[in-house]
């Protein structure tokens, strides 16, 4: 034995059933016949025989999907059919097998599955304190950095003006050595 699911005429899942493991596809469900009635019973449902993929808030079967997919293995079993018929050496690539579709797909409109989706909890007084905590921390380091960053650029200009000013001491002190080397020349040329 093994788990069938009952949907509705939309494919909603609806309810578990116990079924024979012989059992595959889907088979139609109809309301229990009325002897006094000649009309056939009507449709309720499907019967399905196929397992559901996990992660689907409201399953819903896709019977296109699955009547187009069992079509496609009957015309892959004919090709194939025709393709073993054929001597070996008039034999095409081997017909390939259709892929598998998913035929349980989501039921909800992801609205729905939003609206089932439960709100954040209200954080708690310790918890709006440790958030707050963590902000100020963080504009504290930005802070921080910013201060280093100006700290920085300070001693960065320190260093330009100490460079300027040793570049000037250097340019007074070459100065101050022409004047006595001039003056010496003219002391030695007696003109002083």
């Amino acid at each position: 034995m093994k788990e069938a699911i009952i949907t509705d005429l939309n494919g909603l899942f609806v309810d578990v059933d116990l079924v024979d493991d012989s059992e595959t596809g889907y088979l139609l469900l109809t309301a229990p016949d009325d002897p006094y009635d000649n009309e056939d019973a009507p449709i309720t449902g499907y019967r399905v025989a196929l397992p559901v993929p996990g992660g689907l808030y409201r399953p819903r079967f896709d019977r296109e999907a699955y009547d187009l997919h069992q079509a496609a293995e009957v015309a892959h079993a004919a090709a194939m059919v025709a393709w073993l018929t054929l001597p070996e050496e008039e034999r095409g690539p081997e017909p390939f097998a259709p892929e598998a579709p998913a035929f349980w797909v989501e039921g909800l409109t992801p609205e729905e599955i939003e609206a089932l989706q439960p709100a954040p909890p209200e954080p708690t007084p310790d918890q709006l304190r440790i958030e707050q905590l963590e902000v100020d921390n963080a504009l504290l380091l930005l802070d921080l950095a910013e201060t280093q960053a100006r700290q920085q650029q300070g001693e960065q200009d320190n260093a330009l003006l100490l460079l300027s000013q040793a570049e000037t001491e250097a340019r007074l002190q070459k100065a101050e050595q022409d004047q006595a080397a001039l003056l010496l020349t003219l002391v030695e040329g007696g003109v002083i």
